[in-house]
């Protein structure tokens, strides 16, 4: 009589081997250090959380970077036939140098090379024809979080217009006073950007007042658009003029990778500015994510570098 155990089939099976255990000792040493130490919370609170600025600036990346995965899972068809295109002409390039040796890579017999000669809209109706695209609900949820992270930065900023006072004062006074050893120009420009950034808190608390109702108005949706697009356009007079200050204050022999990170963070801001500072924009928001998390992250990156959990 034949056994169960001689026709089950999982006895033909490996019994699977249980983890080393170096590795159990590993996991619990890294949960030690990270979420079941209390110097992970400690540091969170005094690193991160400890002040409006900080916190601005986990907020800064992460609304951003959500609206950008929004939009890639919004997008993909269009990634996708993106980056056929561009694999069709890098392969097409590549045959034109091979054929100056006498080979085309088009004749090859093996399928894979073949395969990446297969023009872009051929692919795309295969496609097209495997799979029906499906809408992301993921993509809706994080632009939603991305918009009332938005809308929570904004309301944060509300009293910021006070904090720039002492700067504005002390601007002034160096600016006026004969002792100074700073030149004319720069504390003229310094006094400037101080201001400037008064009048796009100014402009910015208005529009979000208004967009949101808390004054009245004659037509406030017309209000809250052009209070919003001056700001913008005092933010794009702000972030020009510290690129150009960035530029003629540094010596050249001093722009090395601190400055060009600076610079970097100012210069990624122009196509956010500009499409800010325009009624109907000119950015997509894949291209407004690409932007305002590369000119977040930096920021982001160190502050969560600064963590010690040593």
């Amino acid at each position: 009589m034949t056994s169960i155990a001689a026709i089950s089939p999982l006895t033909n099976r490996k019994a699977a081997r249980p983890l080393p255990l170096s590795v159990f000792l590993q996991l619990q040493t890294l949960l030690k250090k990270s979420i079941f130490s209390r110097k992970l919370y400690d540091e969170i609170s005094t690193k991160v959380l400890a002040s409006s600025a900080t916190v601005d600036t986990n907020l800064y990346f992460i609304c951003y970077f959500t609206l950008l995965l929004s939009s890639v899972l919004n997008n993909k068809p269009k990634i996708r036939k993106f980056l056929r295109e561009q694999r069709y002409n890098f392969m097409n390039l590549i045959n034109k140098v091979t054929l100056l040796f006498g080979t085309d890579l088009k004749q090859s017999s093996n399928k894979s090379v073949k395969g990446l000669f297969e023009e872009p809209q051929v692919a795309e109706l295969n496609e097209k024809e495997g799979a029906k695209e499906v809408p992301s609900n993921l993509a809706v949820h994080l632009k939603a979080i991305s918009s009332y992270i938005s809308d929570i930065r904004i309301f944060n900023r509300l009293t910021d217009s006070i904090k720039y006072m002492p700067w504005i004062i002390d601007e002034y006074s160096a600016f006026i006073s004969p002792a100074s050893a700073v030149p004319k120009l720069d504390r003229f420009v310094n006094l400037f950007q101080s201001i400037n950034c008064l009048v796009l808190e100014l402009l910015e608390n208005a529009g979000w007042l208004t967009e949101h109702n808390w004054v009245g108005t004659n037509d406030n949706d017309y209000w809250c658009l052009e209070t919003y697009v001056w700001c913008s356009r005092v933010w794009a007079a702000y972030v020009i003029i510290e690129i150009l200050e960035l530029i003629r204050r540094t010596p050249f022999s001093k722009w090395d990778k601190n400055w060009r990170i600076l610079l970097f963070k100012q210069a990624i801001q122009i196509p956010l500015v500009v499409h800010w500072s325009m009624y109907e924009g000119c950015l997509s928001p894949f291209w407004v994510g690409v932007c305002g998390s590369g000119a977040s992250w930096f920021d982001f990156k160190n502050l969560w570098g600064s963590i010690d959990l040593s």
